[in-house]
């Protein structure tokens, strides 16, 4: 074995207190935290009528609190400017399409914000994606603010009453609750049973 001088013994101290010293301050040092998830988990308006709602419809006509009796509705606030919204989108179309097979349901979807990224309105994000569905158009966010809304994409089910039953948002992220998923809450409300 090889013989340690003072200056070896001293500098292999050192450097064993570094490394202790380093591995206390990691354990000292909290975990970053994890990133905030925003999404809303409840619904103020629960409970309550619809608030009053007078929209233009993409494609003509308008869009009223009167639409939401008679049948259990889906409403979804989101905008094209939005990334959740997008990713969603194609389930929106799926999920339009099986609405349409049931007569106590239907959908709507609301645009809010008057932002149309690349497209510059709805149109042409119609065309080029292929999709049909209903929307109104909420540019000077309305009836975001009177709906409450705090995140898009959101999802509201109203009763054929006109009273608003359930709340959601996204179909892919955060909830992930899907298209199954949202289908059988409306379901739930309308009291429909089978298939999905």
């Amino acid at each position: 074995m090889k013989n340690m001088t003072r200056r070896d013994t001293l500098t292999g101290l050192a450097a064993g207190m570094l490394a202790t010293t380093v591995a206390l301050d990691a354990e000292a040092q909290p975990a970053p935290a994890a990133p905030v998830d925003r999404r809303p988990r409840t619904y103020d308006l629960i409970g309550q009528a619809a608030p009053a709602t007078d929209l233009e419809r993409f494609g003509g006509g308008r869009l009223t609190q009167t639409n939401f009796r008679g049948k259990t509705t889906i409403v979804q606030f989101w905008g094209i400017w939005c990334p959740d919204c997008l990713a969603d989108v194609d389930d929106v179309a799926e999920l339009n399409r099986l609405i349409s097979r049931e007569r106590k349901l239907q959908f709507v979807g609301i645009h809010t914000r008057g932002r149309y990224g690349r497209w510059g309105g709805l149109a042409p994000f119609f065309a080029e994606k292929g999709y049909s569905f209903p929307v109104a158009i909420d540019d000077d966010s309305t009836a975001y603010k009177a709906w409450g809304i705090k995140w898009v994409p959101s999802f509201v089910i109203i009763g054929a009453d006109g009273i608003i039953r359930d709340y959601t948002t996204d179909l892919k992220a955060g909830s992930g609750i899907g298209v199954q998923g949202l289908l059988a809450k409306a379901k739930a409300v309308a009291k429909i049973k089978g298939r999905a």
